[in-house]
């Protein structure tokens, strides 16, 4: 008897305890109501965890009792319990615990893909059915279930009757019918047998100690009410077994139904389920809803799209899907805290509720944008004047805490079925339309235009905020020192360009630079740089530092322009450089077309007194006889063969060869992507000229390259 009690916990309390598992193969919830689960890979875990990242058992769960109070807790161990640690560890809402009590809230991360929240929740659904019905508020909040005794049947509630194929009984139908077969009257759960007319057969001990009105009532008892009218009509010599749940007096009953034709009785496995379906109806509200706000949340939203849709009996019938996103919500969260951006969204859907029309829904979608379906638009006019009202309504201010907050609200929709009859469809395309709105200028409202590819749009916003980008001095040159082996000085510099949009912040050069090539503004923007660059070694000069070599990257676009060697002697004469510090990088793809004319034009920039170097060398197609024909002075070896040159004997034999090679042809040498000391020391003793990379320095701006020049701390810092 003891074991037995210490394998569940004791119903001390009305405290729910739910772990909710998210691993590579989605969500799952666990109702914890036994003293200690074991968790990990491995399929003898009561909680398994489906990754390969995680260790055969990576932790274990243990109840503990709450001196102070009538509850217990749940602490979690790192590894099993006889002392065997997991590999990963297990990082408790980011720190790294061997053991910790679990608190509501708390997040725990077994490897980088799987994790879970432990929930600890007080309140339980009157109604456990998953479904909330079609006809209610959405935005309904919970009614609490009084633990109440009543003599007295209420009304009663069935569920239809489901038929089971003997070949699809599950563990727990057969395990139910199974136990104390021969002897029912020892079933601590209620068994009771018909015959074929509704006449009682038998009842054992436990249904007459829990429904001892049974025999006065009969078929009229909300356990046997319409039973045999559900049942006849289904029996089948396939089938004899059934499920159907009753719910009265505020519980819910589970009726496994098993007609035996040898006897013609029909026996009844009553079990009361009331707990799991409100823990069923607690998850699925937490799964359903924002924690934050109490709203519902995307997985509610479509799910509820769905279902409406399906339900639409006219299917021309419109209704409206908008996004709104609170503008520069970030700014407030960075600069005031998350708790005030918190209550901040709090505030924000509590106002956005009070102009949500009958029948409508708000959902919070994630962030600080929220989602509002706008039933019966029998036009546009109304999702305008709906959108209208909710800008106007958030441009009020909000007190959060000590802090008047003033905010401005961007909002996108889309229509059904003009815009999509599809749900994605339909939430993309709105998604899409609320971005329009934000870099149109904000605070403004936008319908989604049809026949608009999400990614045609922002490649063009990109090309627009690139061709504005100069105008509004938003490119910056940064510079790369280039170190000397030898002598461990800065000798050189690259120069390396950043865009910072006042609106998007920094903007990756993989991501713009390509589009500038594309759409031909590489042109303008290298000239640019040119200049700039020529401009600022011109100023350190000034400032009384020695000269120093410079290097910018060309384009095959700036090459390809016939006046480009003109617009380089322009350049040249405008900034007085001297044309011997600078150094212009082509890739060796640049030299894949027209050889010829390119080693023409290589060579009047070496009449000018240019060094030229070949950049990212052995990521493109040239043989490496074409090293010999091309006017060069520095070959720089490509990061990717840098990489693994400690541990990869191929890449070590190629830097190795490159290296050699050049110097026979007396070229400079210069690895990309250095980044640790023994990549250096490699390199130091492969003869390696010049290295270039974090290990000593990142691109920087002008002013902390002067900095650097100045004080000449080139080397490693200790």
């Amino acid at each position: 008897m003891r074991a037995k009690e210490s394998s569940t916990l004791e119903r001390k309390d009305i405290l729910h305890h739910v772990l909710t598992v998210e691993d590579p193969k989605g969500f799952r919830n666990f109702l914890l109501q036994n003293t200690t689960y074991s968790l990990g890979r491995s399929l003898d875990n009561l909680i398994v965890l489906r990754s390969n990242l995680v260790s055969r058992q990576h932790a274990t769960l243990l109840a503990i009792s709450e001196p102070t109070r009538t509850s217990h807790l749940f602490r979690i161990i790192d590894g099993n319990l006889d002392g065997v640690r997991s590999t990963n560890g297990v990082l408790i809402n980011g720190k790294k615990r061997f053991s910790h009590i679990l608190s509501h809230g708390d997040e725990i991360l077994f490897s980088k893909d799987t994790k879970a929240i432990y929930q600890v929740i007080t309140s339980v659904l009157s109604n456990p059915k998953n479904k909330a019905s079609k006809n209610k508020n959405s935005n309904d909040t919970l009614i609490l279930v009084n633990s109440h005794s009543s003599d007295s049947i209420t009304a009663s509630n069935s569920s239809p009757l489901l038929s089971i194929s003997d070949d699809d009984i599950s563990a727990h139908v057969r395990e139910t019918i199974n136990q104390f077969l021969s002897s029912p009257e020892l079933n601590p759960q209620p068994v009771i047998d018909l015959n074929l007319i509704g006449q009682i057969l038998y009842l054992n001990p436990a249904t007459l100690h829990q429904f001892p009105d049974i025999e006065d009532i009969q078929m009229e008892h909300p356990l046997l009410k319409n039973l045999l009218s559900q049942l006849i009509p289904l029996v089948t010599p396939t089938r004899n077994f059934f499920v159907r749940e009753i719910e009265f007096n505020d519980k819910v009953f589970e009726e496994i139904i098993h007609f035996m034709p040898w006897d013609e009785v029909i026996r009844i496995h009553v079990s009361d389920i009331t707990s799991q379906k409100q823990a069923e109806a607690i998850i699925f509200y937490q799964i359903h809803h924002d924690s934050l706000t109490g709203l519902p949340n995307r997985k509610y939203l479509h799910q509820y799209l769905i279902e409406f849709v399906e339900t639409l009996e006219d299917k021309n019938q419109r209704f409206a899907v908008l996004f709104l996103d609170i503008d520069r919500f970030k700014l407030i969260n960075d600069s005031l805290g998350h708790s005030i951006g918190d209550l901040l969204l709090q505030s924000v859907g509590d106002r956005l509720k009070t102009l949500l029309r009958k029948g409508d829904l708000l959902v919070r979608w994630g962030g600080d944008e929220f989602a509002i379906i706008a039933k019966a638009i029998t036009s546009t006019d109304i999702v305008v004047q709906i959108a209208e009202s909710m800008i106007q309504a958030l441009a009020l201010p909000f007190n959060c805490g000590e802090h008047e907050l003033h905010v401005t609200t961007s909002i996108g929709a889309s229509i059904y079925p003009e815009h999509n009859t599809d749900v994605e469809g339909l939430i993309r395309n709105a998604d899409m339309a609320m971005y329009r709105a934000k870099v149109g200028g904000r605070n403004s409202f936008q319908f989604y235009v049809p026949n608009m590819q999400e990614q045609s749009f922002q490649k063009l916003l990109m090309e627009n905020n690139l061709r504005r980008a100069l105008e509004n001095e938003e490119l910056e040159a940064y510079y790369q020192p280039q170190i000397d082996l030898s002598t461990n000085k800065i000798v050189g510099l690259e120069v390396l360009l950043r865009w910072k949009h006042v609106t998007l912040g920094s903007i990756s050069p993989s991501k713009f630079i390509p589009l500038a090539e594309e759409t031909g503004l590489i042109i303008d923007i290298g000239n640019w740089v040119l200049k700039n660059a020529c401009l600022q070694a011109i100023a350190w000069q000034k400032m009384g530092l020695p000269p120093i070599q410079v290097g910018v990257n060309l384009s095959i676009k700036q090459l390809q322009e016939k006046d480009f060697l003109a617009s380089l002697k322009k350049v040249l004469d405008e900034t007085n450089f001297d044309p011997h510090y600078l150094e212009l990088e082509i890739t060796e793809g640049i030299m894949m077309d027209n050889v010829a004319e390119k080693i023409v034009l290589l060579n009047q920039f070496r009449q000018m007194g240019i060094q030229l170097s070949i950049d990212d060398f052995g990521t493109g197609y040239s043989a490496l006889s074409y090293l010999k024909n091309l006017p060069i002075d520095t070959l720089k070896i490509d990061r990717t063969f840098i990489e693994y040159i400690s541990h990869n004997d191929q890449d070590r034999a190629i830097v190795a060869s490159l290296i050699n090679l050049s110097h026979s042809l007396n070229l400079i040498v210069i690895a990309e992507g250095v980044e640790t000391q023994e990549q250096v020391d490699l390199l130091r003793s492969l003869g390696c000229d010049r290295i270039q990379g974090y290990f000593f320095h990142k691109a920087l701006p002008a002013a902390d390259i002067e900095s650097l020049l100045r004080s000449q701390a080139v080397t490693k810092p200790t």
